[in-house]
């Protein structure tokens, strides 16, 4: 198990036994890594998973502390890729790709992978539309990050044409799990342009992460939606 999964069940145990109560301030990140004898993006990517799950509230300048969780809706456990996802649809997919390239990763995305803030990382940023609904305007902004060290023969492809998961594979890169984020955010300045909308319009954000088989984190994706165009089905099954 990977050390920040063992923090963060050593942390999740504690709310659930109510060692840790609604509104206890958790130590600092030195403190932790100190506490684990880890570094502090272990505990930092510990912090970001038990953060998407809604068990922390980060308030600028005074610290991290526990928080009452969300209702979590499940939605449908399946990965499939854009491509295949559309043409299943009966939809004709277009891609547009915007950015691909090497770049330092920050806080945010390292503590996503599990790696050093400003270690390289694979930035793959895509404008995707879907024919012939919305043949003229995009229905998703999609940027991706992959740690360079294991995707570097991406670089190659053509990703405008092929399927990232596709590409992923032939490089015996196979993600087996993902977990993912929706939100509700609104849109403005260069997004807003990107998907054509006016400022402040709102759209489904997705943020996810996905693992390989050992639980190493190897994408992370951050996905915007508009809602005037897209739609969720969400899945239960008793």
């Amino acid at each position: 198990m990977p050390l920040y999964e063992q923090i963060f069940n050593h942390i999740m145990k504690d709310i659930e036994n109510q060692v840790l109560r609604e509104g206890d301030k958790l130590p600092t990140e030195v403190e932790l890594s100190r506490k684990f004898n880890v570094s502090r993006p272990t505990v930092r990517a510990a912090l970001a998973k038990l953060d998407s799950m809604g068990y922390l509230n980060r308030i600028k300048g005074s610290g991290t502390y526990v928080a009452k969780p969300k209702l979590l809706q499940e939605s449908t456990q399946f990965i499939e890729s854009y491509n295949q996802e559309m043409k299943s649809k009966g939809l004709v997919p277009k891609t547009l790709v915007l950015e691909f390239r090497a770049v330092p990763c920050n806080e945010t995305v390292a503590s996503k992978l599990a790696i050093q803030t400003g270690t390289n990382v694979i930035k793959l940023k895509r404008l995707r539309y879907a024919a012939p609904n919305y043949e003229e305007r995009p229905v998703l902004l999609t940027t991706v990050y992959l740690p360079e060290k294991y995707a570097s023969g991406i670089m190659a492809y053509d990703l405008e044409k092929q399927s990232l998961y596709d590409v992923l594979k032939e490089n015996d890169i196979i993600i087996n799990r993902v977990e993912r984020v929706l939100e509700i955010k609104l849109l403005y300045g260069k997004q807003a342009k990107l998907l054509e909308v006016k400022e402040n319009s709102p759209a489904h954000f997705i943020s996810s992460i996905g693992y390989t088989e050992d639980n190493t984190p190897i994408e992370y994706s951050e996905s915007y939606y508009p809602a005037d165009r897209n739609k969720f089905i969400i899945r239960i099954n008793s």
